[in-house]
């Protein structure tokens, strides 16, 4: 019941504007400037909301590449680092390989 009389307002509130506009021209016009004034700012909300959302994108694809740089910058030196140390353990391995030559047979006698 209370959903009818809210639905009869409804129609005669929507009646009546529909009147007042009908006999009122210049209440047609100002409300139709207060429309296209709400569809501009929102026009511009939108833009600012898609400007901002593709800075942040840059930005998150400037940091995924940074972090990309950094990954390869630091397997590179882990890389090296290690070829560097295989080699002074084999040079290692070569200078003292007569010594230990030595020290084995020593033992052994």
């Amino acid at each position: 019941m209370a959903s009818f009389n809210l639905l009869k307002f409804a129609q005669a509130v929507g009646a009546e504007s529909a009147k007042k506009t009908l006999l009122n021209p210049s209440a047609l016009l100002a409300t139709s400037g207060r429309r296209t004034h709400v569809t501009q700012k929102t026009e511009e909300a939108a833009g600012k909301v898609s400007e901002k959302a593709q800075d942040a994108a840059e930005k998150a694809k400037q940091m995924a590449e940074d972090a990309w740089v950094s990954t390869k910058d630091a397997a590179q030196r882990a890389k090296e680092t290690l070829e560097n140390r295989a080699e002074v353990s084999k040079e290692y391995v070569k200078d003292h390989a007569e010594q230990v030559k030595k020290s084995m047979n020593t033992k052994g006698n």
